[in-house]
């Protein structure tokens, strides 16, 4: 493996850019270049590393020259000596490899910057004690008699039972305390909060929730799916300024792993306009493709359109409201998510769309999809089961009918039959999968879902070769954003744990790659200007520290970013320490304690929690 580099290296003159001009499997007809230019200086000129060009044929190059924020020209080192002018500055890639920058296509920003100190204790324990233990120091150390304690990342399937108000109220001081598991699907407060949003043993949750019981009757403070909202209104939102300075540690994090892009799905009208001021003011070093949250039925879908007012002075590269997130279902370990064929425990999950039977759900959930295709919108859809992505698809299809261009797409897209593979292909309607989940979870969900499903579960493999745009996405932060491992996830198909779920659907890393580039850009419908090295393309730009294409897959996860830029601009260099920001020390713990032999217990969800 070929050592990175710790720091840019900036040199001068053409000589450093011709040598080690050895040919690979370079470009054809020597330089590709924007516009037809052949000539003029570049501003950065970046040489000594395989560039892969991810386009559709998977094209690579020696070196690529960026002015003006766009690609200049790809091709031969020797050929970028026509582009590099005594104030060109040149980008040593120390040997390592090239790629465009990364688009994570199903990040909850604010919620990753939020699910850190300060603003949440960590309370991934592996025992009970050692969760209460964790709250007794947050009670004793709080500011003020009445504070709240938030605490993120408990996981049902390491723990020997969801933590409940009983376990929690001894120590917590007389504090509210409301706990979210690491996935978003569930919520355990203390019995302080269950008086303050008014749960009694007779309140009746939403369609798609549950409140779990004790052997009388009485709720436990575990509040699962839709049944967290209960609590919402009770919980004092956090500040503007907390959730500014959470977003900017969060996209320092994402720029250390060489994400440049991301889409956010569900996302309110108060942090679109906290967006869009950063924006305007070029403090959003993102680009950002948001999603609007549309609540669980028709009526609050419209409630938020008839709010919305489209961006204005600000740079749709940078930040773009496409459409909106539906969340129609649940997820399989809390068996949840609607399935044609019962869970090993004969249950088979619902949707959480309003609705008083499975069809007015069903009626509804088709009414939300038309309602914002009439709009122009794009619609994103939270589908687990394979039942809500058969619903969910021919929703989609019926929406035709309004508009046939907007790339709809199915969000997790866990178990889609055959039949609805082909449908998604023959619409354009897209799947977004999560390899980096799969990683995590491996083979943990087969005592719930089964041999069968566990083996297809994120049918990478089939649905490439049906023809459906595949993209993907880390859910951060349900799991910490590392598309590498999600790379090695989607070729290898193995666990943290070591277990192999599905070797039928594995694909090859450039085809994992594209992914995470290529296709997620044609996800946001920017395929014409991001995604892929191209001249005239934007120069956004991760460059790896090592062969992402030689190493052994399961090398992938441990090769360095060492350089990120946004637009030509370096906005991430790799420390001589390879420190983390510290506001995200220690992120990623899930996966060390998978990869140590920890009980791995992820799965498959997503972050709807408003805290």
């Amino acid at each position: 493996m070929t050592p990175g580099i710790d720091r840019r290296q900036v040199l001068h003159g053409a000589a450093a850019v011709a040598a080690g001009t050895a040919a690979v499997g370079v470009l054809p007809a020597g330089a590709a270049h924007a516009d037809g230019e052949r000539s003029g200086d570049a501003d950065l000129v970046i040489h000594n590393g395989k560039v892969l060009v991810l386009d559709e044929h998977f094209h690579e190059a020696e070196a690529v020259a960026i002015r003006d924020g766009r690609i200049l020209a790809v091709g031969r080192a020797r050929d970028m000596r026509r582009h590099t002018g005594r104030r060109t500055k040149l980008l040593d890639a120390g040997g390592g490899t090239v790629l465009p920058g990364i688009n994570d296509s199903h990040l909850h920003l604010g919620s990753h910057g939020l699910s850190v100190p300060p603003f949440n204790v960590d309370v991934d324990t592996g025992t009970i004690e050692e969760l209460v233990a964790v709250i007794r120091a947050a009670a004793g150390a709080a500011s003020t008699p009445d504070s709240w304690i938030r605490g993120r990342g408990w996981q049902e399937l390491v723990l020997p039972r969801a933590p409940v108000a009983a376990d929690i109220d001894p120590v917590s001081g007389g504090h509210p305390v409301l706990l979210n598991d690491f996935s978003g699907h569930a919520t355990s407060v203390n019995t302080a909060v269950l008086r303050k949003a008014g749960i009694t043993r007779d309140t009746v949750p939403p369609p798609g929730g549950v409140i779990d019981r004790d052997a009388n009757g009485e709720p436990t403070g575990v509040l699962r799916e839709t049944a967290q909202g209960l609590v919402r209104n009770a919980v004092p939102p956090f500040t503007r300024d907390e959730r500014s300075k959470a977003i900017d540690a969060a996209i320092a994090r994402l720029h250390s792993r060489g994400v440049t892009s991301l889409t956010e799905p569900g996302i309110d009208l108060d942090a679109l306009a906290l967006y869009a001021e950063k924006a305007r003011a070029g403090g959003l070093p993102m680009r950002i493709t948001a999603l609007l949250g549309s609540g669980t039925g028709p009526r609050t879908l419209r409630d938020v359109l008839d709010r919305y007012r489209p961006l204005r002075d600000v740079d749709p590269r940078v930040l773009r409201v496409a459409g909106v997130k539906i969340f129609a279902d649940g997820i399989p370990r809390f068996r949840t998510a609607w399935m044609n064929k019962p869970y090993l425990d004969g249950s088979n999950g619902r949707l959480t769309i309003d609705g008083a039977t499975a069809g007015e759900q069903l009626a509804n959930l088709h009414e939300m999809i038309g309602t914002a295709a009439r709009a122009g919108l794009q619609v994103g859809t939270h589908s687990c089961g394979d039942a809500t992505a058969d619903a969910v698809v021919a929703g989609y299809v019926g929406s035709t009918r309004h508009r046939a261009d907007l790339r709809h797409y199915v969000i997790h897209c866990n178990f889609p039959s055959a039949r609805t593979l082909r449908t998604m292909a023959r619409h354009d309607i897209g799947a977004n999968l999560n390899a980096e989940i799969l990683y995590l979870q491996g083979r943990v969900l087969e005592s719930i879902i089964g041999r069968e499903l566990t083996e297809y579960q994120w049918p990478y493999r089939s649905a490439i070769t049906a023809g459906v745009k595949v993209t993907s996405g880390s859910d951060a932060p349900v799991v910490e954003p590392h598309w590498l491992r999600g790379v090695m996830a989607a070729a290898l198909r193995e666990g943290a744990n070591g277990g192999v779920a599905g070797r039928a659907e594995r694909i090859t890393v450039p085809q994992g790659l594209a992914t995470y580039t290529r296709v997620a850009a044609w996800q946001d419908h920017a395929e014409r200007w991001k995604g892929t090295l191209g001249p005239g393309m934007a120069a956004d730009v991760c460059v790896v520290g090592g062969d992402v294409l030689g190493v052994d897959p399961h090398d992938l996860a441990d090769l360095p970013v060492t350089t990120t830029l946004v637009g030509g601009r370096v906005v991430y260099e790799r420390p001589a320490a390879g420190a983390a920001p510290a506001a995200f020390a220690g992120a990623g713990k899930h996966g060390r304690d998978c990869r140590d032999g920890g009980k791995c217990c992820c799965t498959l969800s997503e972050e709807i929690s408003g805290t």
